[in-house]
Formats: C-alpha cells, sequence, structure tokens
C-alpha cells in the first residue's frame, strides 16, 4: 500500500490549526472538518499535514521550493497546499472537492486520460 503525503504550508497562527479564540475563522473552521473528512476516507493512505510558519518552520526550510516562494513573495503566498511534493495550491485554502480531486489525480494516475497542463 502506498502512503501519500498532503502538506499546507500556512502563515503564522494562534495555535495548529487556526480554530481558536472568542470568534475562529469560519473558513478554517469548514478546512478543519475537511481535512478531517479526508483523513477518515483514506486512512493510512494518506498522511496530512498542517505546517504552521508559528508552530512548524523548519519544514518550510527542508522543502527549498516552498522556502523560495515565502521568502519572495512573503506570507501573502500562504496557504501553499502540496500532494507528495508537489505544489497544487497557492494563496487559498482548497475546498473538500478539489482536494479530493487533486489527490486522486496525484495518487492514482492511471485514472486520468491526460497529464497535460
Amino acid at each position: 500500500m502506498e502512503k501519500n503525503e498532503l502538506i499546507i504550508y500556512e502563515g503564522a497562527m494562534c495555535c495548529s490549526t487556526g480554530v481558536c479564540g472568542p470568534e475562529p475563522d469560519r473558513g478554517l473552521i469548514v478546512f478543519s472538518e475537511t481535512l478531517k473528512r479526508l483523513q477518515n476516507e483514506y486512512g493510512e493512505r494518506l498522511t496530512i499535514m498542517r505546517a504552521s510558519l508559528t508552530f512548524n518552520s523548519l519544514i518550510f526550510l527542508a522543502h527549498p521550493e516552498i522556502a523560495r516562494l515565502v521568502k519572495k513573495h512573503g506570507q501573502g503566498i500562504l496557504p501553499i497546499t502540496t500532494i507528495n511534493g508537489e505544489i497544487i495550491a497557492r494563496q487559498k485554502y482548497l475546498k473538500y472537492e478539489e482536494l479530493k480531486a487533486a489527490i486522486e489525480e496525484k495518487t492514482n494516475p492511471m485514472n486520468c486520460s491526460s497529464k497535460t497542463r
């Protein structure tokens, strides 16, 4: 069984999910639920990680393309979403349907009729 990795590189937050405080961001609440749903669906076949500049800054440095983009554009380029190291989105949190489609495309290339972009 092949294991895949979904990483969301995020800006500085007050906690690891951004869903805290008296008035948490509704978009981050929905995104957290999306990630839970995906984890339940894929189980051990998918590792999901949220890397925040506040809590996981070394992960940014471990991925040269991510570090280069943040250095060049600042935190405004975040969030950046990767699947198996490949950037699939910048500057927005993907919806469930978008993430699911991207995961399927990147992890099951036989399901795609072409990989041209």
